[in-house]
């Protein structure tokens, strides 16, 4: 009985340790991302981009607040096509840094926060944010990319962009919009 009391305790610490850590950086970078949590880019709706979207046509893929990697790793594993990601939460680049590591990619994650990175060498954009922040991400996509440069956000439009085209997971639960957009055909 006083090994279980024992195991508990020590568990509960444990448990209690990682919450205090994790919501200490939610507090520390809650002034960079504006409140934005993390949500991964669920896997049915990455295998309807992976279908819908040959990657392996692009030489600079950037991917906004790549949080877990799962695009990454999608693109890579799906089309040999390496990725840079930028990711601003600690937790979400370690996790994203160790998938890129472990599986062996060739892309790479930058703890950096994209809204000071040129992305005007990019050819295509993946995106998962949320609204509050896309009509300044248009502004600064308008402004960067060249004509031609294919963006694709998740769930949620550019604001002032016209899509190319918009894709679902034919999944009953992830059937949430994919846009697709062309710089130059996007007005």
């Amino acid at each position: 009985m006083e090994l279980i009391l024992k195991t508990l305790i020590v568990a509960s610490l444990l448990a209690f340790s990682a919450l205090f850590v994790f919501s200490l950086v939610i507090f520390a970078v809650h002034h960079r991302t504006g409140g934005a949590l993390f949500v991964p880019t669920p896997r049915p709706m990455l295998a309807a981009l992976m279908k819908a979207v040959d990657f392996s046509r692009f030489r600079d893929i950037r991917d906004l607040g790549c949080g877990d990697g799962r695009f990454i790793s999608a693109v890579e594993k799906t089309y040999g096509t390496t990725v840079t990601g930028y990711e601003i939460n600690p937790i979400a680049f370690a996790v994203t840094w160790l998938r890129i590591r472990v599986l062996g990619l060739g892309s790479s994650v930058r703890y950096a926060d994209f809204w000071n990175r040129d992305l005007s060498g990019a050819d295509c954009i993946y995106c998962y944010l949320f609204p509050d922040v896309l009509a300044r991400l248009s502004e600064k996509l308008d402004q960067e990319l060249r004509d031609g440069t294919r963006v694709i956000s998740a769930n949620f439009p550019l604001p002032g962009w016209r899509e190319e085209g918009i894709l679902r997971a034919q999944d009953t639960i992830f059937d949430d919009p994919i846009y697709v957009y062309c710089k130059g055909s996007h007005t």
